[in-house]
């Protein structure tokens, strides 16, 4: 038993001992109240014995001195010789000496529990330690009487103590059996214990082994998404370079580029604004996809002013996380907190607009390269459908006017006939001449003719192209105009518009003024012209026709016009 049960058992007991103290003293006080043969110097002597071994268990306890084996063990032998002193030399009554001998057995089995009692020789030696001195005392008592029969008594004396070391034997391997056996479950559960942490520990082991294996997974997993989104990029890069070098149509490489950024990257919106005149376009181009209701029109409305402002502020680009509200009036209403804008073209030459936008935020913060590289491919597309456009030009363009020339005009012709034909569709077609143009060279010189020529030219072709339609200079002065689409109900106004244009024009060359003057031919398919490859046949007659009754007029085809001459 260690020390620390020791003084548990010890300080359990201590209540007992109170108790039995209590009695004692109360029952002495009693008898000495009652029987006035009792003399109070006994008493006196029992109480001082009393407190005496009160004392010495409130210092063993207050002191923590009952955690010394050594000290207690003297203390309890104190106590024992105590009793067996006053056991010696008490004279009272039966009940008295009951008591002390009940607080001498007391004491006796204190002094018992404080020993080793799992060493035999070492409880033998106790109990003879404690019982010698006790039956020493009590043969010098009984020695002190006369009685004939003490020889018997000091005998039961004898075997009393005999029976106690027998007993005491007993209960120490009583107590050494119950000791092994805590012993071995104390063992057996400090095993347990230990194969428990050690579980434990695999545990933990594992959990780490498990957490770093789930951390390596997601890296894993992070480094696969970037393989495939970069393998995306690359293809979306590739894809794009193939277009390009195979198509010279710039909204079409438009299109396919805001295509493969949707797919690449699943924007909220991407948009391409490319003002006019950039690669021979007439009106500004707008490229816009987006999954979000109602932002297209948003977007394209505000296009144009964002793209004059950044170049006012002289910013090429602009990435907005924050106040995105704020600076983008038109995209309060959407789920938008990431846009990118970029100038396309260089800070010289700008010519148009780059903007993205999704709901994530600070989607733009880090690398921009996939984004760069789109816009240098969209700049080199530009550039290849500026040198092939321009080369078309050459080709298609009259060097003069700078409108279609007659080789164009027969390819532009011949799609619409194709295609009016196979969805029986309508055409009309006007053909015109300016009037006594001979006479504007010999009066004025060719270059005045020429000045002359382009004016028109030019006054037919923003006629006609605001219907889409098309022009062509014919030959020498004359032009032609066609409208498919148009049926000769719907064209004649545009034709009659065209001809009060052109006869508002002047020309200032020199210190002359040049009016103009023309004549118009004009017909339709298949309201009067059945056949539409006969078109600038009868568009020819309906021409020469007006020419040939009084010039500056216009001629509609009703079907019964012939060839004349």
């Amino acid at each position: 038993m260690d020390s620390d049960s020791l003084f548990d058992l010890q300080k359990s007991g201590m209540a007992m001992h109170r108790v039995i103290y209590i009695v004692f003293f109360l029952q002495r006080l009693l008898l000495q109240f009652e029987s006035k043969e009792i003399q109070i110097s006994t008493t006196v002597c029992i109480l001082v014995f009393l407190m005496l071994c009160e004392i010495i268990e409130e210092i063993l306890y207050h002191t923590d001195c009952m955690k010394s084996l050594t000290v207690l063990r003297v203390a309890r032998y104190i106590q024992c010789l105590f009793a067996t002193i006053m056991l010696a030399f008490f004279h009272g009554t039966v009940d008295s000496g009951i008591m002390i001998i009940a607080l001498l057995l007391m004491f006796i089995v204190d002094f018992f529990l404080s020993m080793e009692v799992s060493d035999k020789a070492k409880a033998v030696f106790c109990l003879a330690g404690v019982g010698s001195p006790v039956v020493i005392i009590v043969f010098v008592r009984m020695s002190m009487h006369s009685s004939d029969q003490w020889m018997f008594l000091f005998f039961d004396m004898l075997m009393l103590l005999l029976v106690l070391i027998t007993e005491a034997m007993k209960l120490v391997e009583y107590i050494t059996h119950k000791d092994d056996i805590i012993l071995d479950e104390r063992n057996r559960l400090t095993r347990i214990v230990e194969k428990n942490e050690d579980i434990l520990n695999m545990q933990n082991k594992l959990k780490n082994t498990n957490n770093q294996l789930n951390i390596q997974k997601l890296d894993l997993q992070r480094a696969n998404k970037q393989i495939k989104e970069a393998n995306e990029e690359m293809k979306a890069q590739a894809e794009i370079m193939h277009y390009i070098a195979s198509s010279f149509e710039v909204p079409k490489i438009s299109n396919q580029i805001t295509d493969s950024i949707m797919a690449v990257k699943k924007l909220g919106f991407c948009a391409v604004y490319i003002k006019e005149n950039v690669y021979l376009n007439k009106h500004a181009n707008y490229v816009i996809k987006t999954n979000i209701g109602q932002l297209q029109g948003k977007i394209k409305d505000q296009m144009e002013s964002t793209y004059l402002e950044m170049l006012a502020d002289r910013k090429s680009e602009v990435i907005l996380h924050e106040n995105l509200k704020e600076e983008i009036p038109f995209l309060q209403d959407v789920n938008i907190n990431s846009v990118y804008i970029k100038l396309l073209g260089t800070d010289e030459e700008s010519y148009g607009l780059f903007m993205i936008g999704d709901e994530r935020r600070n989607l733009f913060s880090s690398s921009m390269s996939f984004y760069n590289a789109i816009i240098a491919q969209y700049d080199i597309a530009i550039s290849n459908a500026n040198i092939y456009n321009n080369m078309q030009n050459m080709a298609r363009k009259d060097g003069l006017t700078g409108i279609n020339n007659r080789i164009y005009f027969n390819e532009l012709f011949k799609q619409s006939v194709q295609h009016i034909t196979e969805k029986n569709g309508c055409m009309s077609v006007a053909l015109f001449d300016i009037d006594k143009f001979k006479s504007v060279n010999d009066t004025y010189g060719h270059l005045a003719g020429d000045e002359v020529i382009k004016r028109i030219a030019s006054v037919a072709e923003q006629c006609i192209d605001k219907y889409n339609g098309y022009v062509c200079r014919y030959g020498g002065e004359e032009f032609v105009a066609a409208l498919p689409g148009r049926k000769l109900e719907i064209a004649q106004p545009i034709i009659e518009e065209l001809f009060e244009e052109i006869c508002k024009q002047v020309v200032h060359y020199n210190e002359y003024d040049i009016p103009m003057s023309v004549s118009i031919g004009l017909t339709a398919y298949p309201e009067v012209c059945k056949n539409p490859d006969e078109l600038l046949k009868r568009a020819d007659w309906c021409m020469y026709y007006a020419k040939e009754h009084g010039r500056h007029q216009i001629n509609v085809d009703d079907g019964t016009i012939e060839k004349i001459g």
